[in-house]
């Protein structure tokens, strides 16, 4: 196999509003940056077949977005969209860059546009970059445990949740880490993921969030810019270092640099108790799957949240948006497209990555899919962002998890089962060559 990696800034000029927390991104742009923002990209190639994967300090985009961006790189690289698998971070602290949540679903403004080509440009130069850097490499594997998750999703005794920590919830803490190295030994390129929410702080100054300090720290590890995280199915999950007390509490930049520090920790513990070697092997599959909504709001359900002055402004801009697709006579949709996307580096290693939210449920669920079958990257945040996506136990449960679906424009939550429809995809990838 050969790998070569890249990094390319992808920091945005000043004014451009921010993405990650509703009612600062509606207001005016970013007024410093406190740390730069990067895309990542690690190519890798074997004697039949490709893979580019690049990972963002980004909050999420679009699938339409994601597409644009794909075949950019397609049409240098000749690569499928299966080849390429686009993962965000998912840091608070990033510029507006998707256009199907919140605020942004309702009008870019030129700003954003401009940011979109340059964002095009820097991500088909990382790529470009990355291929041209291959050269021959060993691969390894393992996974330890990360302390940097805390389930946001604390039982209120009456059989729902409030928004609150809780160390004894639901975690994907598990901590993948896949070391490429070159014959003389030196690395190449590190993946590690963490299964946790880059929303520690707040406020208009542009930053990478925990990943940024955490690959900072790993680079110097290793002597060289090579790390790469990916973000795991933390979709209910915020880290550790804000969530001491019985509530959340917004962080300093020294605990940003903490939260890295320790993730950068627990991956050089990982590496240092032993990776097992891969035999190298790329195989990449994309299912679109489809998830059922529950019941669609009537025309005059709709007409009465988007006449509530003094209601939830997103969600008046959303019921208006739905009344005007009736008029247009389009109907509600009754599903949501998901995408499934796997990419198999070797025997016994793979990402399996979700295009949405994914809470730390679906992660442990894909990863059970999997059990005794090597490691398992669980991602979300993916080639685009449909919704949040729960699990079924979730639904009856509720939480802003199950209750946000009309900051992504989708018309109604989502109906349980989502679980099966995972394990039936996964199944049909392992019919159509599998990622074992």
């Amino acid at each position: 196999m050969k790998a070569g990696f890249a990094k390319v800034c992808i920091t945005p000029p000043m004014g451009t509003r921010m993405y990650g927390f509703a009612g600062r991104d509606k207001g005016h742009g970013c007024e410093g940056v406190h740390d730069g923002l990067f895309v990542r990209a690690v190519y890798l190639s074997d004697e039949k077949e490709q893979a580019l994967i690049m990972g963002f300090d980004l909050l999420f985009f679009g699938r339409e977005d994601a597409n644009r961006f794909k075949g950019a790189i397609g049409n240098k690289l000749d690569l499928a969209p299966r080849q390429i698998l686009l993962n965000t971070s998912h840091t608070h602290c990033g510029p507006m860059t998707g256009a199907t949540w919140g605020y942004a679903d309702y009008g870019h403004g030129v700003a954003e546009r401009l940011y979109l080509d340059e964002l095009e440009q820097a991500i088909v130069q990382a790529a470009c970059k990355a291929k041209e850097a291959a050269r021959p490499v060993t691969v390894e594997a393992g996974a330890g445990k990360s302390t940097t998750p805390v389930s946001r999703r604390k039982p209120d005794g009456k059989g729902g949740v409030t928004w609150a920590p809780y160390r004894d919830g639901v975690t994907c803490d598990d901590l993948p880490v896949c070391l490429f190295k070159d014959h003389a030994g030196k690395a190449v390129c590190l993946l590690f993921s963490i299964s946790c929410h880059p929303s520690t702080i707040s406020g208009y100054e542009i930053s990478a969030d925990y990943p940024g300090p955490a690959m900072d720290a790993l680079d110097k590890h290793f002597g060289v810019e090579c790390s790469l995280f990916l973000q795991g199915c933390g979709g209910d999950a915020k880290a550790s270092v804000i969530g001491q007390g019985d509530k959340w509490r917004g962080g300093t930049w020294d605990e940003v640099a903490d939260a890295g520090r320790t993730a950068a920790k627990e991956v050089i513990e990982t590496i240092d108790a032993g990776l097992t070697p891969v035999e190298p092997g790329i195989r990449s599959s994309l299912i679109e799957m489809h998830w059922p909504l529950q019941e669609l709001p009537t025309r005059e359900d709709l007409e009465v949240i988007a006449s509530d002055e003094k209601g939830n402004e997103i969600k008046r801009l959303w019921a208006k948006r739905q009344i005007e697709r009736l008029d247009r006579g389009q109907m509600l949709r009754a599903s949501v497209p998901v995408l499934l996307h796997g990419i198999a580096l070797g025997k016994g290693l793979r990402l399996v990555a979700l295009e949405g939210e994914a809470v730390a449920g679906l992660g442990l669920h894909i990863q059970d899919c999997y059990k005794g079958s090597g490691i398992t990257f669980p991602l979300s945040y993916t080639d685009g962002m449909a919704m949040y996506l729960p699990t079924s136990a979730m639904i009856d449960e509720g939480g802003y998890e199950v209750v946000s679906y009309h900051e992504y424009g989708q018309p109604a939550g989502l109906a349980k089962g989502m679980e099966e429809i995972i394990t039936g995809s996964l199944t049909k990838m392992e019919q159509d060559g599998g990622l074992e």
